[in-house]
């Protein structure tokens, strides 16, 4: 019956001059990265050229103690500066995208609930998690607007308690899917019946377009009713909490309020008017706005699945059952898990088309799987393995220490864009969506305890989406980064859990990049300088900034080795990265910070 509802001409314009104004802002952020660039560019070479007449002069005086001080201060000055560069061009590249970026209309993207939409499911891995946060992140994951989804949560809590706090943990945890379900399922059941309706009424030809209007309208109504409700009575603790009520449950509220007020308009308008609208798209994307199926799993409760305490391999060993019928069976070291025959299965666990990996402290805008699906069918884009939103900090931090960590996510997100223009995008774990197939393609059959294990995902170290991302490349899949924040996550709030991270990112990275040179030196790479030049920087950084710095802190340089072409080669960098701070909504003080 056509498409679904149009913008008006008023809103239509609105939208025009906000794009070309945004498209503006960008050319301008273009133009003074490439000034950038270039001032750099030329301080940096006079640079090189006064720290190696200084090199040489000290290997003609045969100083070869200063001469080696000088050699490394050279190599760390030039780590240093490639680092500086990188962020130069990937803020170039994230700004080019952005300006040739238009956002698709709802309307195109809400087509998919007319099709026969690909099958999803999203796997949120927790591990002793507070259940007050994965009510959250499981209540974002089946909020999400997509035709059918399936929603698992895979609890790694031991099932041999060591205590009672742990045990009242566990109960908790595993009472989650259940208690949502049934929060869901009221208004659920009342939509589904709502679309069965409209079908038959529609097979005899009893069918109003100006009742149904109305009537989807009232429906609209009590689904933003649900959602207030909920926010109502949500208690809030902290930020993240302020974010979950405004962006998970009262922004979808009005969208739905004021679509049920266009549609009441719409009503009153001319039967010619009211062709513009599809009444199916419209009951069958609201029988599925709060249909989801929730469970669980535990992969420790079985001997023969892989206990490794890290979680890919929780990841891996639902992977690995997924569209397998299954059923427990005790023996004597335990109970196990087999695969058997549909007439005789316990559970049957659905297979996807698609699979979003979603950290338990991690929240999806509602049109996150949407958009993202859409992208991946879209003719062109079957070699796509792994489409996401790079996360994003909750704004607004308490303390100073979580806001500067916040800072720094902030600005890897930027960065990760303008990966994704050099053709070197890296999958980040937070949150992603999978291409199920691209998986099963780099999965590699392994042993665990004389038991045989599935690995579709890295787990070496513990950044296992980058060393995965290596390996879907090696096998000629792509990533793509979508140039909007869909997706956010928490940030460390204590300076022990930060150093934690960021020790075990830093030191991931460098186990990894054996992996990525032998891929560089095959031939027939495709984008061989892009994943050269950000990949080596992405998997290196960490560990070689901090080091440089405190080498450079430590050498013995003496004054003739010092040069103001350093501080100048580095102003830009840091002249922009503030920059970029304070347009994501910091201070200039979080910069020093």
């Amino acid at each position: 019956m056509g498409s679904t509802i149009l913008p008006s001409r008023t809103e239509h314009a609105g939208i025009h001059s906000n794009a070309l104004s945004t498209r503006e802002a960008h050319i301008t952020e273009i133009r003074l990265t490439l000034a950038a660039l270039a001032f750099s560019g030329i301080a940096s070479a006079l640079l090189c050229k006064d720290l190696l007449a200084r090199f040489v002069e000290l290997i003609q005086r045969q100083a070869s103690a200063d001469a080696t001080v000088q050699l490394i201060f050279i190599v760390v000055v030039g780590l240093l500066l490639f680092g500086n560069f990188v962020y130069v061009f990937a803020r170039l590249a994230r700004l080019k995208r952005l300006a040739r970026h238009s956002r698709s209309p709802d309307h195109d993207i809400e087509k998919l609930h007319l099709q026969h939409a690909p099958s999803l499911s999203v796997l949120v891995p927790a591990y002793k998690e507070d259940p007050s946060v994965i009510w959250k992140t499981l209540l974002s994951a089946a909020l999400l607007d997509y035709p059918s989804k399936h929603v698992v949560l895979l609890i790694d809590n031991p099932p041999a308690t060591a205590s009672t706090e742990d045990q009242r943990l566990l109960d908790a945890t595993r009472a989650l899917p259940t208690q949502l379900q049934a929060l869901l399922e009221t208004l659920a059941s009342r939509l589904m019946s709502e679309l069965n309706s409209f079908v038959v009424r529609s097979k005899t030809g009893r069918l109003y377009v100006d009742a149904e209007l109305h009537n989807i309208a009232s429906l609209y109504d009590a689904c933003a009713d649900w959602l207030n409700q909920q926010a109502k009575h949500f208690n809030v603790r902290n930020h993240e909490d302020r974010w979950f009520i405004d962006n998970i449950l009262r922004s979808p509220s009005q969208l739905h309020r004021r679509r049920a007020s266009e549609l009441r308009e719409l009503a009153e308008e001319p039967r010619a008017q009211q062709g513009s609208i599809s009444l199916e798209l419209e009951y069958r994307r609201l029988s599925s706005l709060f249909r989801a199926e929730l469970t669980s799993f535990e992969r420790k409760k079985y001997v023969n699945i892989s206990h490794e305490a890290n979680k890919a391999m929780n990841l891996n060993s639902y992977l690995g059952l997924m569209g397998r019928c299954i059923r427990e069976i005790r023996k004597e070291d335990g109970v196990h898990i087999l695969m058997t025959v549909p007439s005789e299965a316990e559970r049957v666990l659905p297979d996807a088309d698609y699979v979003i990996t979603l950290d338990a402290d991690s929240l999806l805008k509602t049109d996150y799987a949407l958009r993202l699906v859409t992208l991946m069918e879209e003719p062109g884009n079957e070699s796509l393995a792994v489409a996401q939103t790079p996360y994003s900090a909750f704004p607004d931090a308490p303390n100073k220490l979580e806001r500067t960590a916040g800072a720094t996510t902030d600005i890897q997100y930027l960065v990760h864009q303008g990966f994704t223009y050099c053709n070197a995008t890296f999958w980040v774990g937070a949150n992603a969506l999978l291409r199920k197939k691209a998986l099963e393609e780099i999965c590699i059959v392994g042993e665990e305890r004389g038991y045989e294990v599935r690995r579709f995902i890295q787990d070496r170290t513990v950044i296992e989406d980058t060393e995965s991302t290596v390996d879907l490349v090696l096998h000629g899949w792509s990533l793509f980064n979508y140039p909007e924040r869909l997706a956010y996550s928490a940030t460390p709030p204590d300076f022990g859990s930060l150093l934690i991270q960021r020790r075990r990112w830093a030191n991931g990275g460098l186990i990894i990049l054996p992996k990525l040179l032998r891929y560089l030196t095959k031939p027939k790479v495709k984008h061989r300088a892009g994943h050269a030049v950000m990949g080596i920087h992405y998997l290196t950084s960490l560990a070689t900034v901090n080091i440089g710095i405190l080498l450079l802190l430590t050498l013995p340089v003496e004054e003739p080795m010092r040069t103001h072409w350093l501080p100048l080669a580095a102003l830009p960098y840091f002249a922009l990265y503030a920059r970029d701070l304070r347009q994501e909504g910091y201070h200039l003080s979080d910069f020093f910070q």
